[in-house]
């Protein structure tokens, strides 16, 4: 293979990843834009996704539209979990190399300016390895479709459930789901 073949396929496969890189951009900042106008909501303790029925329908062209929303929308979740994640493992290193800094010989207190503040909080962070945060769990949600309304009690549509490690997705009518729960409270 010549030189120039193996820059060309280096730059080729350059050009490709950073496609990819752009469509995973786009498609975050669209669903970062829907749940900032209210037709997305993550409860993160509870794990549950709230969909507006408006978008429900706009994605539920087809059976396979449907899985590549909920399954972007998964990928954005769990985009945002690690974020978090990191955020507070860097918050955690920066201040305890700030604290050690700030912490002088006889264990008195030095007064750091702010420069110095930053430059040891810089240092903190570029030694942090990829290595010492665990990844967040992949772990399965439910899905509320809910009737688009300005009312405070929205009406349940459809609700379901995704689990992305083995991909499987359950869907059903509210109006078939909320007799059995009923049911199961009564017993």
């Amino acid at each position: 293979m010549s030189i120039f073949t193996y820059f060309t396929k280096k730059r080729r496969e350059q050009r490709r990843k950073l496609k990819e890189l752009k469509a995973f951009a786009s498609g975050f900042s669209t669903l970062d834009r829907l749940e900032q106008s209210g037709l997305l909501t993550f409860d993160a303790k509870q794990r549950r996704l709230f969909i507006a029925q408006s978008l429900a329908v706009l994605m539920m062209r087809n059976a396979e539209s449907w899985v590549n929303f909920i399954t972007n929308v998964y990928q954005w979740l769990y985009y945002q979990q690690a974020q978090e994640a990191w955020n507070a493992h860097f918050l955690k290193e920066e201040l305890a190399a700030v604290r050690k800094a700030s912490v002088g010989e006889n264990h008195q207190t030095v007064q750091l300016s702010r420069a110095d503040i930053e430059r040891i909080r810089l240092a903190a962070r570029q030694q942090v390895a990829e290595s010492d945060i665990e990844p967040p769990k992949i772990e399965p949600f439910e899905f509320f479709i809910v009737q688009d309304t300005t009312d405070a009690a929205a009406k349940l549509i459809a609700v379901g459930y995704f689990n992305p490690e083995t991909n499987d997705m359950e869907l059903a009518p509210w109006s078939e789901v909320e007799p059995l729960i009923k049911k199961g409270g009564d017993n």
